[in-house]
């Protein structure tokens, strides 16, 4: 069920009900059980199929931490085995078409015989999140960082919990797990901040992301078409959209949690007014970036190590995490670039040039180098990603910013102006330059969680009936 959804408001208020009149020792477990029937409601069929998998991986994971503790000898072997296999089943998955499909282009370019193959695997929702969970779990447990969680229940809703279940953000044992620990007393104060946060970020998904994905869907899907204009104007779009949409949904997921009495970590602070790559790292989707750092960049070395292994380091993370991101050689080389970024921004560092840039400059160069790098996540194919790119860099093929998507798409009845997105554009970059700076003005004394609570609970009304068209969350199909 989708955030933005009346079934999901009314699945959350029958929970936040039972939640706060159970007696405390019921509350985690039933945290667990709301938690499979979250994940469930988005297809029963595979639901029990694929359900009953993430709860055999929370046991298998809670089995191996116990057994590092009992065998600490062990411990290494123990987290290699429970590594591995957690890859495994997430290459089968995700990957196993991908990889399938690749063997075979390859056999055909070289003109040998293939048989195709179709798997036909479904890829199960929240696999990529609860595989990083798991891992960063084991190794906490492995370093010492955490104690090996001794009760089931509290560890398995620590995984499952559906806040964070399908699209994150990405929590780590020490920020969520040990809050299960003594369940959180009812606070009038937390509950309407979180209904504050759930409103914030239904506006934005709803308002704003939503919005702007019809023209950014109508000039993707019609790339050939387009000109400079419109694909820049597109691509900047899309810049707003997947950060209004994965924003929203974390912010949903924040309130969602709070609302219980449980604080999540946050995910994005001001990202589009980063003055360079690696702050902007710093600034989107924090939890991936933190996890990449942690448990793959520091552990092949991080910048340690000489200059050009250094480099490499960088490559390799940022190609798996594109990779990570899905089956399509499009994400790996969204990666890639931003390995390739990451990395010409330490070698600015090293020869000093860095400082000369003035930071207003720093920040419109970053913004558009990111942006460039959002039409290879945005594209579905390689010919598609290419047209857009030569159209962004060829002034001369600029169509007119009057042009509606009617001309885009013979046939659409769609009003909705290429003036539309750009002011749309322009009002985010407004809230995103209000939010970062001059945020403090929304804890003054005379705005009241109450009365916010009550704006915020009409928003969500309104949010939810008067908008028709919905998209779901783009991280989901990751």
């Amino acid at each position: 069920m989708l955030f933005c959804s009346y079934l999901y408001i009314i699945f959350l208020s029958i929970i936040l009900l039972l939640y706060w009149k159970s007696p405390q020792r019921f509350r985690v477990p039933l945290l667990l059980l709301a938690s499979y029937v979250f994940y469930m409601s988005w297809s029963p069929p595979f639901g029990l199929i694929y359900g009953p998998v993430i709860f055999i991986d929370s046991v298998y994971f809670y089995t191996l931490s116990k057994l590092m503790l009992r065998w600490p000898d062990y411990k290494k072997p123990i987290l290699i085995l429970g590594v591995t296999s957690e890859l495994c089943l997430l290459g089968y998955f995700k990957y196993a078409n991908f990889i399938v499909g690749n063997v075979e282009g390859i056999l055909s370019t070289l003109h040998l015989p293939s048989h195709p193959i179709e798997l036909h695997i479904f890829l199960p929702l929240a696999i990529s999140f609860t595989t990083f969970v798991l891992i960063s779990y084991l190794i906490d447990v492995y370093r010492g960082a955490e104690k090996a969680e001794h009760g089931f229940t509290r560890f398995a809703a620590y995984v499952a919990f559906f806040p964070h279940l399908i699209a994150g953000p990405i929590v780590r044992a020490k920020e969520l797990l040990h809050q299960f620990d003594s369940c959180p007393k009812f606070d009038w104060e937390r509950f309407g901040q979180g209904v504050n946060r759930f409103a914030g970020g239904l506006f934005i998904k709803v308002f704003v992301a939503d919005v702007i994905a019809l023209y950014v869907n109508a000039i993707y899907g019609n790339a050939h078409l387009q000109g400079f204009d419109t694909s820049w104007l597109a691509t900047y779009g899309f810049a707003i959209q997947i950060f209004c949409d994965f924003a929203g949904y974390t912010r949903m997921a924040q309130g969602s949690a709070l609302m219980m009495g449980y604080t999540l970590p946050e995910n994005f602070d001001a990202p589009y007014f980063s003055s360079n790559v690696s702050e902007f790292w710093r600034r989107w989707h924090m939890t991936l970036s933190r996890w990449l750092k942690d448990y793959l960049y520091v552990p092949l070395g991080g910048s340690r190590c000489s200059k050009l292994k250094t480099y490499r380091n960088l490559f390799i993370t940022m190609g798996l995490g594109g990779l990570w991101h899905g089956a399509s050689w499009n994400f790996v080389i969204w990666g890639l670039y931003h390995g390739l970024l990451l990395s010409l921004h330490k070698l600015g560092e090293y020869l000093k040039i860095n400082p000369f840039i003035p930071k207003i400059v720093s920040i419109f160069l970053t913004f558009n180098a990111v942006c460039i790098g959002w039409v290879f996540f945005r594209a579905k194919t390689f010919p598609q990603a290419f047209h857009i790119l030569a159209t962004m860099f060829n002034p001369l093929t600029a169509r007119g910013l009057s042009d509606h998507i009617t001309d885009t798409i013979a046939g659409s009845t769609k009003a909705f102006t290429s003036e539309t997105a750009l002011y749309i554009i322009l009002i985010f970059f407004f809230i995103h330059w209000f939010l970062k700076y001059h945020k403090d003005r929304f804890t003054h004394p005379w705005i009241q969680d109450y009365a916010m609570a009550t704006v915020y609970c009409t928003l969500i009304y309104f949010g939810i009936t008067m908008v028709q068209h919905t998209e779901q969350f783009i991280y989901f199909q990751f």
